[in-house]
């Protein structure tokens, strides 16, 4: 997983490069910055982290601590979410938009407090990937109704 990874950066000037491991990053990115957006990322966020990668995508644990590790540091690197909600727009299909975000709202919860930063990056990120406000709101119902 790992390399496929990091061959998805080594080819990232290549139209076209768009493979199941670079969605995987570009999902996990958006997590990553949904738990970093109260400026702190506690244990209980990665855990959820993990889990909602997991439950999406039926990863092993290496695969998993590879895909957070590359995904963190990819966070911490970026000025910019565009590549990552371009990636998700023009791959997910609505049903895993929803996954999607029932798991940012799962990961904002994680700490049993929802920061203002949290929601206004998600409700940010339901406007990018044209999620409609009905579905932002019963995403964050179900996502708070499963803890």
């Amino acid at each position: 997983m790992l390399d496929r990874i990091k061959s998805l950066f080594a080819a990232e000037a290549q139209p076209g490069v768009d493979d199941e491991a670079g969605l995987h990053l570009a999902a996990a990115v958006l997590l990553v910055e949904v738990a970093r957006a109260d400026h702190s990322l506690d244990r209980l966020e990665l855990e959820r982290l993990r889990d909602v990668l997991g439950r999406q995508w039926s990863l092993d644990e290496r695969d998993l601590e590879d895909l957070v590790a590359v995904a963190r540091t990819t966070a911490e690197d970026s000025v910019s979410l565009h590549a990552h909600v371009d990636m998700i727009n023009g791959r997910f299909s609505v049903a895993q938009k929803l996954d999607l975000m029932r798991g940012l709202w799962e990961v904002a919860c994680a700490d049993n407090e929802i920061h203002h930063y949290e929601e206004a990056l998600i409700r940010r990120l339901a406007d990018l990937l044209y999620v409609s406000h009905t579905d932002f709101i019963r995403s964050k119902h179900l996502a708070l109704d499963g803890r």
